[in-house]
């Protein structure tokens, strides 16, 4: 994998880290490693992912900040699992 795409994916992870809701934050990384693993597979889509997730990197980036401005409490799923 080229170091340019390996840099993207990163990014992209670390972007959808900072989410504080559970089920975007594990929507974006779901997908991004979806989408990535498929690249792996088929070289050819090398363009089409990296045009893609360039844009999707600053929609995260955006969406981060203001869901973050905006958040009130934790899940239930991420309530259950601070108790454990």
């Amino acid at each position: 994998m080229d170091k340019s795409i390996l840099k993207l994916y990163k990014q992209v992870l670390r972007a959808g880290n900072q989410f504080k809701d559970y089920n975007f934050r594990e929507y974006v990384i779901r997908r991004a490693k979806q989408d990535f693993r498929e690249l792996k597979n088929n070289p050819d889509l090398n363009n089409k992912v990296i045009q893609k997730y360039t844009t999707e990197l600053e929609v995260i980036k955006r969406q981060t900040i203001v869901q973050n401005l905006y958040y009130q409490t934790n899940n239930i799923i991420e309530q259950k699992q601070c108790n454990i």
